[in-house]
């Protein structure tokens, strides 16, 4: 009798247990750089995130219409959004995650480069279709998730084009910087200044639940460039021949700040950041969001090596 009821409770708590697993968009300019990729690796682990869905994000700063390369990119017709994509969707395979819609992001801004209002052009996208879908199952008691690690375009246009899904997400984004002691902020940051409109969309959403990790608290998270490769090598997976040769194709150099990973370790490990209640910039909607003052970097890098050599991705 014992047995069974010990299998009867089993039956009932494990599906409401598995059921209970947040699950998360990962939203990502990864063509950029390198720290995309290793983020995007420790999402997609098997001791890493639920994955709805892997997005492509653009990069398309000023710098690639007046200089000849950008990370060894030739700028002579560059698409940034192909680039991602085709990134994302190397990675879903090297992960065994075939099984993870890889989206295709919005090309573009939001609106106009000189701001963004009521009519301006909100563009469109498969990932943005994909959020306002799944944003429209969610409710305000459970959320969809959405990992911003480059500029937040697709999020924010899938909330001017559908307003009424603000208050089922819940948004963690990269990006801008912020002085604890003076308590001003500054968004001359490289993925807010790649869609400045789709940042202060963000912040003005009233409806919306917003986590920001600045730039200068994610910059504590370092890689050196000598131990990372010894741990790389020793992987021998095809995962972590493109890790390794990535950090050589952007000149990464000696040392690089895994910025995004920051963000995914603080989600993966909560303990591992602390979070405080601060006010929107004076210029935007004046509300109150969660920002990260400090992460535990020592303990990112371990967790992030751990996971990837334990791991025998295909």
């Amino acid at each position: 009798m014992r047995n069974r009821l010990s299998i009867f409770l089993f039956s009932i708590i494990l599906p409401c247990a598995i059921a209970a697993q947040p699950a998360y968009i990962i939203d990502a300019d990864t063509g950029n750089e390198m720290d995309d990729l290793y983020a995007i690796a420790r999402a997609l682990a098997p001791d890493g995130l639920k994955v709805l869905s892997l997005q492509s994000a653009h990069f398309n700063n000023p710098q690639l219409l007046t200089d000849p390369s950008w990370n060894n990119y030739s700028t002579d017709s560059i698409n940034t959004l192909e680039i991602s994509q085709q990134l994302n969707e190397h990675l879903a395979a090297e992960t065994g995650n075939w099984m993870v819609p890889t989206l295709s992001g919005c090309d573009r801004m939001l609106g106009f480069a000189w701001g963004y209002y009521a009519g301006a052009p909100v563009p469109t996208s498969p990932a943005t279709r994909f959020i306002i879908d799944k944003a429209g199952k969610a409710d305000t008691e459970n959320k969809l998730n959405i990992i911003c690690l480059g500029p937040s375009t697709n999020v924010a246009a899938a909330i001017a084009a559908a307003p009424e899904i603000a208050g089922n997400l819940r948004v963690y984004l990269l990006g801008a910087r912020y002085d604890l002691r003076s308590k001003a902020w500054d968004k001359n940051e490289f993925n807010i200044r790649n869609d400045l409109n789709a940042f202060d969309l963000l912040l003005n959403t009233a409806e919306l639940e917003l986590w920001v990790m600045p730039a200068n608290i994610a910059q504590s998270l370092t890689f050196q460039r000598k131990s990372s490769f010894q741990k790389l090598t020793a992987c021998r997976t095809p995962l972590c021949r493109r890790l390794t040769k990535r950090w050589d194709s952007v000149n990464a150099g000696t040392s690089w700040i895994m910025w995004d990973l920051a963000l995914v370790e603080a989600v993966l490990h909560p303990e591992w950041a602390k979070w405080k209640k601060v006010r929107t910039p004076p210029e935007n909607n004046r509300r109150t969001i969660k920002l990260c003052t400090a992460i535990n970097a020592p303990l990112m890098e371990a967790g992030f090596w751990q996971s990837l050599l334990s791991w025998q991705a295909p």
